[in-house]
């Protein structure tokens, strides 16, 4: 198996907030979210989404397709944390959404359908 440094590893947060005065301010938003998730971004709450990505190299080819896709109006900020920082993160309400119990973890993850089947270093099957 091969060993992940959790502190290399990187946490992209990218923030914005696009203008929603009429239509075509919508428009642009929803194509803004839609290519956002085409390059693998996930939604963690409106207007805040999330990627892992491995090393630094990988960030800056990320931050190339975002400039190519950025919207003319608005604020968008993007924060770079290592993965064991993100992994300290404390849901003061609510709680982790689903991508994030999945990817964020470090187990082994078996798709089918709409069942998950994770198997955690516990050495239980959860599924979700």
């Amino acid at each position: 198996m091969e060993y992940v440094n959790y502190y290399k590893q990187m946490r992209l947060l990218l923030i914005y907030d696009l203008p929603m005065i009429d239509d075509e301010d919508r428009k642009i938003y929803q194509r803004f979210h839609n290519k956002l998730i085409s390059i693998g971004f996930n939604m963690l709450q409106y207007s805040i989404y999330s990627k892992v990505v491995q090393n630094d190299q990988a960030y800056k080819q990320l931050i190339s397709k975002i400039n190519k896709i950025l919207p003319q109006k608005g604020n968008i900020a993007i924060i770079k944390i290592t993965e064991k920082q993100y992994e300290d993160m404390i849901y003061l309400r609510g709680e982790q959404n689903r991508f994030d119990a999945i990817i964020g973890g470090k187990e082994l993850i078996i798709f089918g359908g709409d069942t998950w089947l994770i198997w955690s270093y516990q050495g239980d099957w959860k599924k979700m």
